[in-house]
């Protein structure tokens, strides 16, 4: 009986570890299944038609890991690409005010100009410059919105404060001014391009 005893402790003790080694090996290939699904996600996003499996594939991601924040970003990025930017709004908002998403205003801002709202475009850019104020990509994006509102005047201060951070967007920034200057129509720049 004595040994029969010994055997079940020894059968208990293994099965229980065994079971915990294969929840620790679950638990890894759950992060490496979610890494997968992400990259799928970021990749498709990046292509033509298939921003709908893009989404699919972030949305599982979302299933497996609920509480990350980061795959709740990623997918507002995967709208803003796919020109979903009604529904991305709302997704970037949620991320507006964290600092660990500094650049979820500036792609607010991008879905707004997307949209035709300039106001609102104007208004993230510059909350975002305020923030970082040597950003000359994020200057030029504010002067394009302010010249589509109509605004020159405030496009071409926007255009000299961008130059006056040195950024490898000055060469743009100039000929953004020229284009405003001489009357030329200006085209928005694609949102989520970068």
């Amino acid at each position: 009986m004595n040994c029969f005893l010994k055997w079940m402790k020894i059968t208990t003790l293994s099965l229980v570890v065994c079971g915990a080694l294969s929840g620790f090996a679950w638990g890894v290939s759950e992060a490496q299944n979610v890494q997968t699904l992400v990259s799928k996600a970021q990749q498709y996003s990046r292509q033509k038609n298939k921003s709908q499996l893009a989404i699919s594939y972030i949305n599982k991601a979302i299933k497996l890991q609920p509480r990350n924040q980061q795959l709740y970003y990623q997918r507002a990025l995967i709208l803003g690409r796919a020109g979903m930017y009604s529904a991305a709004i709302p997704e970037l908002s949620r991320f507006a005010r964290m600092k660990e998403f500094p650049h979820a205003i500036r792609f607010r801002a991008d879905c707004f100009m997307a949209m035709n709202d300039m106001r609102s475009a104007t208004r993230d850019y510059f909350a975002f410059l305020r923030k970082e104020p040597k950003d000359g990509k994020v200057w030029f994006y504010l002067a394009e919105a302010y010249v589509l509102m109509g605004d020159k005047k405030s496009a071409l201060a926007a255009i000299n404060k961008g130059l006056a951070t040195g950024s490898h967007w000055s060469k743009k920034l100039k000929n953004l001014r020229i284009q405003i200057l001489t009357n030329q129509i200006v085209k928005p720049h694609k949102p989520f391009s970068n």
